[in-house]
């Protein structure tokens, strides 16, 4: 009777599907298995019954990741000696497959993983055998100051994923690092690649990594520095119009702007706009002609426009900015939508 209550509960074990944790607000892609754990229900629905789903955990919330382990977690009952009886006690079964999340969110809002959510995460998946995937895409590769997003956070992750950025505007590639412990042999013969491991993309990608690298890391504190000098402009344009802009957010040359809720404004096309989703694409259009600024809102958070420039930026384009930013601000809180909305 034991071993039938064993293997019952072991089949009925293996039926689930995995279970994985994604941040509120994240952004992992729109392939069809990973759109699954983007947090933008607009990607996710339309592919909702083709991958594993995920439970979204909000940004500092610990309690959170208590009451999802709870609700999820599958305990095996196994044979063991008490007292000298054969007796049947419960243990942990892995039904957690990953945590995947951005040091900070791009198309989120710009966001930032505060360090101690990301040590609770650490220390939650450390306690539940549950790797954490760390997504540097938008993040890594030196944007914020240094290679990793995450390393100034302390977060150390079981699986690393760098792309875009690694190509050097050139090659299309992408890699993923995994922690020795948690590697498998097998996994690039039964999950093998027509493009892996080409040979025109590693040597721009290993070539991208020592340009990161010459002078002691050059690139690193030119980042920092010219997202100071941004983040600088953003922050005087915030205490110039309170009433327009919310919040600065970001770090290094991974920077966001976001503007105060306007579906109440009093003028009709920016009420519109603000209440169609289509505030920020607005905003950036006016910023596009009107200044020669190409910019984007976030996708999942489109009051928020972000700024991620090249490493070059100059004060004078960093002025041109300003001066596009400006005339947003001073249309916003004069209600004027036509002349915001014009060519």
């Amino acid at each position: 009777l034991v071993e039938e209550e064993v293997e019952r509960r072991a089949r009925e074990l293996a039926a689930r599907p995995p279970v994985f944790l994604s941040l509120e607000g994240g952004f992992h892609g729109k392939l069809a298995a990973s759109v699954q754990l983007t947090h933008n229900e607009g990607y996710r629905l339309p592919f909702a019954a083709l991958a594993a789903q995920a439970r979204f955990v909000p940004h500092g919330r610990p309690d959170v990741l208590k009451e999802i382990h709870a609700e999820e977690r599958g305990v095996l009952p196994e044979p063991a000696v008490v007292d000298g009886r054969v007796t049947l006690v419960d243990q942990e079964f892995p039904v957690f497959c990953a945590f995947l999340l951005e040091p900070v969110q791009g198309e989120g809002g710009i966001r930032e993983l505060s360090a101690e959510f990301a040590r609770e995460i650490q220390e939650f998946c450390a306690a539940i055998g549950c790797p954490v995937v760390v997504d540097e895409i938008q993040s890594g590769m030196g944007r914020t100051g240094t290679l990793l997003a995450s390393s100034p956070l302390g977060l150390r992750g079981d699986y690393y994923t760098l792309a875009k950025t690694l190509g050097g505007g050139i090659a299309k590639t992408s890699v993923m690092l995994v922690r020795r412990t948690w590697y498998r042999k097998e996994f690039e013969i039964v999950h093998s690649s027509t493009f892996a491991k080409d040979s025109f993309s590693c040597h721009i990608a290993l070539k991208v990594l020592e340009l990161l690298e010459a002078d002691g890391g050059a690139a690193y504190r030119r980042a920092e520095e010219r997202g100071e000098a941004l983040r600088s402009m953003l922050t005087r344009l915030r205490a110039d119009f309170p009433d327009v802009v919310a919040d600065v957010r970001g770090r290094g040359l991974m920077l966001g702007l976001e503007f105060r809720d306007q579906s109440e404004s009093s003028s009709e096309q920016i009420r519109q706009a603000a209440q169609g989703g289509l505030f920020g694409y607005v905003l950036a259009g006016h910023l596009l002609r009107r200044h020669r600024v190409r910019t984007f809102p976030t996708a999942s958070a489109v009051n928020t426009l972000r700024f991620e420039p090249s490493i070059e930026v100059d004060d004078a384009q960093i002025a041109q900015l300003e001066a596009g930013l400006r005339d947003v601000c001073a249309l916003l809180r004069a209600g004027d939508g036509p002349a915001l909305g014009s060519a």
